[in-house]
This record gives C-alpha cells, structure tokens and sequence, in this order.
C-alpha cells in the first residue's frame, strides 16, 4: 500500500511539473535553456491559476515579480531611462494622432521597454532579456540594442560605424560594447537622449539657440517626456565625469577630455544651425509659404539630422558626424531658405524678390549675430 502512494506521489509530481510543456512545447524548449531552470518552475513567475486549456489566464509577470530574485537590478533599472519609456511615447501629441495599427507596429515594440502595469510598476526585462531563456549573456551584446537604437537615433549603426564597432566586428571580445559605457540597466548620460542642459548663458549664441531649440521639441513633444534633461548643470558635470571613468579603462584621461569636449563643440555647432532652420521654418509659416504640418516635418527632418550629428560625434562615427549629421542639417537649411527665395520670386515678381531676398538676407544675418 504504501509503495502505491509512493508511485502515486511521483506521477502526480511528474504530472505537474511537465503539465505545461504538454502545451507550450517551444517554450518549454527555450527554458531548459535558461540557467533559471535550474531552480525555478514556471508557477513560480506564472502563478497556479492557469493549469490547462480553458482556465484561467496565468498571473502577469511584471517588474515586480523579477523583484523577488533581481530587487537590485529592478531598482537600478527603474532609475533609468528606460523606465520611462512609455511616458515619453505618450507625452508625444503625433503619438495619439497616428492610426493605433501604425503605432503598434512602429511605436509600441521600442517604448514598452517602460511598460507602466498596473501594480505601478514599469518595465519589461523580457525587452532586452527574450522569454524564455532571458540570457544575461543576450542582452549585453550590441544586437540586442540594434532593434530600438535606430530611425532617427540610430546609436547601434554609429557605434558599429566607429573604430570600437570595427573592432567587435573583427575581434568581438576585445571591443568596448554598448554596456561597456552606458551600464546593463541605469541608462543615464550627460546629455541625455536630447542633447540639452541647463546652463551655459556665458555663451549667448548657443544659449539662445538652445532655448529655441527646447521650444520647438516641446511642441513636438520629445522635451516634455520626464527626466530627459538633467536639472542642474552640477548634474550633468557628475555625469561628465562618470563616463571619463569609464573612458580611462581604455584611454588617457586627457584623451578622454578633449574628446568628449570635441563631442561638445560639435553639439553648439548643431545647435546653432538648428536654431537658424527653427528661424527659417517659423518665418515661412509667418508669410504663408508653408502651412503647420510643412513646418513641423522640416522641424522633424532637422531634429534627426541634429541628433545624428552630436550623437554620431559622442560615439566617434564620422559617417553620422558629418554625412548623416551636420552635413544633412548644412543642406536642409540651405534647401528651405532657397525655397522661401523661389516662392517670394514666384509670387511677387522681379522687383518685390529681390526685396524679398535683401528681407530674408537681413532676417538670416540677424539671426546669426
């Protein structure tokens, strides 16, 4: 008899543990694989509401859950940018203007990273780290980067452009990766993802541009998200210095500086280029050349080439520096003010165009000085 309970025990057991891969086979598959099947069950994150076809849904896994065994990757996480990744997508006006079948597909896989659920928690490790292995080892890697880093801030073909991409490509272990600089999970930069801080008025020119520049992505939306600029210019030095300490594994530390600053000087060149496209878009709205959509897709077109050219700078792409980046920006600028031209000549005729041209002339060297 109690030979027969002892067999019953361990079928019941053996029922139980491989119950779900009677279902979810390739699942199943992907967890063996994981060092997680070593000690875990999958009622251990699922819960034991769902047990077979037709029951309930099994629990959600949220950021909390993996709290229970990761709580300080969780917080670390939660203190970066990343975690609000879902607040900066809604915070955009297009965002809630699109059709929901082009958000889902375009907008929804990248900014989930920062899912809000509705223990309050925010994030999805399986983002980075992919059910059901969720390798530690996968997510360190630059690919696992390359899916959201793209578009119009396309870091992971900067980076692959720059000698430390080259040499990953050649060497792999021997190359810096993205975590190398930016940390696993607390993503924040000096700059941050906008290239703005506060400060710098002892710099009027770049000041000014600046602050028209902070006024055109706050109508587009991308400077409203939370924390995208640091608060304090003694925030951002901290920050600076941080990542001096991550350059000095590999690099002098005067090597680092004059760098980073040359990251900097390209910025303020970018910067005062896009403040006089802002100028250039606002003044063909102003006198009907152009109506609001043209002026927010040439605000668009110049943010991306802005943002390909410091952010190439930082990452030491000459590719997206210059011919994705200033390059781009340079001839944008110079398009639109040949258009304004074009349309004074074609609706005024030759003598009111070329008065045209000595206003539009005027308002350019203005603006410059």
């Amino acid at each position: 008899m109690l030979l027969l309970v002892m067999v019953f025990i361990s079928v019941q057991t053996v029922t139980a543990e491989e119950s779900c891969e009677t279902c979810h086979q390739e699942t199943a598959n992907d967890f063996s694989q994981s060092t997680k099947a070593e000690f875990l069950e999958c009622t251990d994150c699922h819960g034991t509401e769902h047990n077979g076809p037709g029951t309930n849904e099994p629990t959600e896994v949220t950021p909390k859950t993996c709290a229970t065994c990761h709580e300080e990757k969780v917080n670390e996480f939660s203190e970066g940018k990343h975690a609000l990744g879902w607040e900066a997508m809604e915070g955009v006006p297009t965002y809630n203007q699109m059709p929901e079948a082009v958000t889902d597909k375009g907008c929804v896989p990248c900014h989930s990273i920062g899912y809000i659920w509705e223990d309050e928690s925010k994030g999805r490790c399986d983002t980075c780290h992919t059910r059901h292995t969720f390798s530690a080892e996968e997510a360190s890697k630059p690919e696992a980067c390359g899916t959201c880093h793209a578009g119009d801030h396309p870091h992971y073909d900067m980076w692959a452009n720059s000698k430390h991409g080259m040499l990953y490509t050649m060497e792999s272990d021997r190359a810096p990766t993205c975590i190398t600089c930016h940390d696993s999970h607390n993503v924040i930069t000096a700059w941050g993802f906008l290239g703005l801080r506060p400060g710098d008025q002892d710099d009027p020119e770049w000041y000014n541009a600046r602050q028209k520049i902070i006024t055109t992505l706050e109508s587009m939306g991308p400077a409203l998200a939370p924390n995208v600029m640091r608060e304090s210019y003694e925030e951002w030095e901290t920050l600076r210095e941080d990542m001096i300490d991550r350059c000095t594994e590999c690099h002098s530390e005067s090597y680092a500086r004059r760098e980073l600053e040359k990251g900097d000087d390209l910025l303020r060149e970018a910067d005062i280029a896009m403040a006089h496209l802002i100028d250039l878009a606002n003044l063909m709205y102003k006198i009907r050349v152009i109506d609001d959509k043209t002026r927010f897709t040439i605000y668009r077109e110049g943010t991306a080439h802005r943002f390909s050219a410091y952010m190439g700078g930082f990452h030491n792409s000459p590719k997206y520096a210059w011919d994705e980046g200033y390059l781009a920006l340079a001839q944008t600028l110079i398009g639109e003010r040949d258009a304004a031209i074009q349309h004074v000549f074609n609706s005024a005729g030759i003598v009111l165009g070329i008065i045209g041209i000595v206003l539009i002339s005027f308002y350019w060297y203005k603006n410059r000085t």
